[in-house]
């Protein structure tokens, strides 16, 4: 009964728009008082959701971020990596692909990778008379690459929930999110060779200028080598990593003289806005966590798949299979505060390894940002492109093949996730 009260309530409140943090609270109180225990359980689940040390990296990433879009990082690193690719079949969306990269190395953040980065990609691609759903396409696609390479704070949330090493996860993420990267880069010249878009070429850069596109912007390109170096050197940990990441981006604000008083004022309240959304969204899940427990919903759910097989790559494709299905239905952060404590429990239950659940579940989650009707990547690059959200999907639909074949060779050959945490000292 009060497990129908739960499950009921929560889909009903979501049909009708209510904001996902008060779906988890509303639901939650609901089977309380059902259940007849005590509504006093609410707050002090509030308390123990967003009570944990791990989470004060949320904060500094969002900040970090916020402040590298403001204080001419971006452009530095679109820059080189225009010097760099611009030349290949497929120009500037290979130039995309690349600056995503780096720049996900930097903040860990979709959006502020389609907001701050996008807006520069979709200008200079605008600019030189690329298609616009195809500019916009790509950019959304690749602003996915930045909750998956370190630092991510998909990641950090995961960590936080399971219960895993956040050092272990952001190392596990550099092999999958390079493979994306490439992935994106392939379809790309693909299209371009085959004239399925239009794609002007540009000539091959002299290595001076390349030298001089490195020089200009280098001290953004060590932005990310010294925040991951610090994290995997063990020198800090990924909650320190994000106040250098502060530190090291005001400094280049006030060094490329882009830093004003009213920017960083800017800066500093969409962080408030945005870490108060992700940090209300992990306190409400508490509960909601809490009452599934209790009812044996992951219990359920193990017994039933080990009912089905014991196999454990059929296990973990079918759970990519429910992960890109919830993933068109809600935003990547909510559905990971929901179902990561589901997923740990069947994962002990199979002996499948939590840091390469980790991966695969935000993996297959940041195919959510950019497949309707939720894709929060859509949103974003549909605003800043001016185009319509419709047109876009369209165009964005093709880069969803290659994202999905890298999450199931993910899934399938652990290897590849495993491969740099166990180089430095990971055991399982």
């Amino acid at each position: 009964m009060a497990l129908a009260v739960l499950l009921f309530s929560f889909f009903i409140l979501l049909l009708f728009g209510c904001p996902i943090s008060f779906t988890l609270l509303i639901s939650s109180m609901l089977t309380l008082l059902v259940k007849g225990l005590p509504l006093a359980m609410i707050p002090q689940n509030l308390i123990g959701g967003a009570e944990s040390f791990t989470l004060l990296a949320v904060p500094f990433y969002i900040l970090a971020g916020e402040i590298m879009n403001i204080a001419g990082i971006t452009q530095r690193i679109f820059n080189f990596a225009l010097a760099l690719v611009g030349h290949i079949k497929g120009g500037l969306g290979h130039v995309n692909v690349l600056a995503s990269m780096v720049f996900a190395g930097i903040s860990g953040s979709a959006s502020a990778d389609a907001a701050g980065l996008g807006r520069i990609e979709i200008e200079a691609m605008r600019h030189e008379g690329y298609d616009m759903p195809f500019a916009a396409a790509i950019t959304a696609a690749s602003s996915t690459i930045g909750p998956i390479i370190p630092p991510s704070i998909h990641l950090i949330i995961y960590g936080a929930i399971a219960e895993v090493s956040v050092v272990d996860l952001f190392i596990a993420g550099i092999v999958p999110g390079i493979l994306l990267g490439l992935a994106l880069m392939v379809t790309i010249y693909i299209m371009a060779s085959t004239g399925m878009v239009k794609c002007p070429v540009r000539a091959r850069k002299s290595w001076k200028k390349i030298w001089i596109a490195f020089r200009e912007g280098f001290f953004s390109l060590l932005a990310p080598v010294i925040i991951l170096g610090g994290i995997l050197l063990g020198v800090v940990t990924p909650s320190e990593a994000g106040v250098i990441a502060i530190l090291y981006a005001t400094f280049l604000g006030i060094l490329y003289k882009e830093l004003n008083r009213k920017n960083i004022i800017q800066a500093l309240k969409n962080t408030v806005r945005s870490t108060s959304v992700v940090m209300f969204l992990l306190a409400t899940s508490k509960a909601f966590a809490w009452l599934i427990t209790v009812e044996r919903v992951p219990e359920l759910l193990a017994e039933r798949m080990l009912s089905i097989s014991t196999n454990t790559n059929f296990s973990l494709i079918f759970i990519c299979i429910g992960l890109l299905l919830i993933g068109t239905i809600e935003s990547a952060s909510a559905n990971l505060v929901i179902v990561t404590p589901i997923l740990v429990y069947i994962a002990l239950m199979l002996n499948i390894d939590l840091v390469h659940l980790g991966l695969i579940t935000v993996f297959a989650l940041m195919i959510g940002l950019i497949t309707p009707p939720v894709g929060t990547s859509l949103y974003i690059v549909a605003d800043v492109a001016s185009i319509p959200f419709e047109k876009l999907v369209r165009a964005t639909i093709i880069f969803v093949i290659p994202m999905i074949i890298v999450l199931f060779i993910l899934t399938l050959v652990p290897d590849l996730v495993l491969f740099l945490p166990r180089v430095f000292g990971y055991s399982g």
